[in-house]
């Protein structure tokens, strides 16, 4: 079990790393010269978000059950930010960003949980 434990815990963080990365580069690329020039409040707030995922995703190396619950959280807030700003018509770019946080969140909280 504990073998079990630790490659879901490795898969959760490989797919969320990867989400950050696709996700920096993309916000950095299209989004990130912007954020002085406009007033873009959507560009922000997915900034915002964003960091708050980074942020968990550094806290599950070393504890997976809470950087878990900030990752699931996070991701359900990028979603949520989504569907706000989008409308329904938006469901696609909610699933896409929302995800890919809030399942290894999960994953990681379960794992977590259960590590003791």
């Amino acid at each position: 079990m504990k073998k079990t434990k630790t490659i879901v815990k490795a898969l959760a963080l490989i797919i969320t790393g990867l989400a950050i990365l696709f996700f920096g580069v993309f916000i950095f690329g299209e989004g990130f010269p912007d954020i002085f020039s406009t007033d873009n409040i959507q560009l922000k707030t997915m900034l915002l978000l964003m960091a708050f995922a980074v942020f968990g995703y550094f806290f599950s190396f070393w504890k997976p059950k809470e950087g878990g619950l900030v990752l699931a959280f996070s991701g359900f807030l990028l979603a949520t930010n989504m569907f706000y700003h989008g409308g329904a018509k938006d469901t696609i770019a909610a699933l896409i960003y929302g995800l890919p946080f809030l399942i290894p969140g999960i994953l990681l909280w379960w794992v977590g949980g259960k590590e003791k």
